[in-house]
């Protein structure tokens, strides 16, 4: 492996250490503020319940598609469908020149 390669190879795992890391903050901040909101809805009186739901659903949905672009995650046109579709296309037509 030449050192140019090296270096690339280098910068993309650093590259991905950043993204993972970047995940697992989002995670982590999303447990304990979601955690402390529902220690208040538990605690307090008021319409805190809504607050917490919406919380959890919204920010939710955000953590699940920044997971998924983290890590490369999507069972419709993933890697795997790509293969799959190859072979399906090659068996139903040959390609001519």
């Amino acid at each position: 492996m030449t050192l140019d390669n090296k270096n690339k190879a280098l910068k993309k795992a650093q590259e991905r250490v950043e993204e993972l890391k970047g995940f697992y903050n989002h995670l982590i901040t999303f447990t304990i503020i979601n955690l402390l909101i529902l220690i208040a809805v538990l605690f307090l009186e008021g319409d805190l319940l809504f607050f917490f739901i919406v919380s959890v659903l919204g920010w939710g949905i955000g953590l699940f598609i920044h997971a998924i672009k983290t890590f490369q995650w999507n069972p419709f046109t993933g890697k795997d469908w790509e293969q799959r579709k190859i072979q399906e296309l090659l068996r139903e037509e040959p390609f001519k020149n």
